[in-house]
């Protein structure tokens, strides 16, 4: 039985505990901040989660919210996850969503 902290889909894990990302049994390095950012998109995954969500979760409350820094995090990230047929659709003025598994979306 998978723990409330390992994200698993059989294409995908992530072990949010241990910082530790794998595709199709592959590792993925992810600095910290990127990490985090994953991490939370897949505590609900193909569900919207709001830019404000992601920030707090990556950098904390006591840090506002800079739109233009979560974006530069996101496209590295994207650029990250491309290979592995993941992908992260923006939701305009709303927040981001990850397709886990290679799915691909309608919107």
């Amino acid at each position: 039985m998978e723990s409330a902290d390992v994200y698993d889909d059989g294409y995908l894990r992530v072990e949010h505990d241990k910082y530790y990302v794998a595709c199709k049994g592959k590792a993925i390095s992810l600095p910290r901040t990127e990490f985090l950012i994953l991490s939370r998109l897949l505590r609900t995954p193909e569900r919207i989660v709001s830019s404000e969500a992601l920030w707090r979760h990556a950098w904390g409350a006591s840090k506002p919210l800079n739109v233009e820094s979560l974006h530069v995090y996101i496209y590295r990230l994207r650029n990250k996850l491309a290979p592995y047929n993941l992908r992260i659709d923006t939701m305009v003025n709303v927040g981001y969503r990850l397709m886990p598994g290679g799915k691909i979306s309608d919107a």
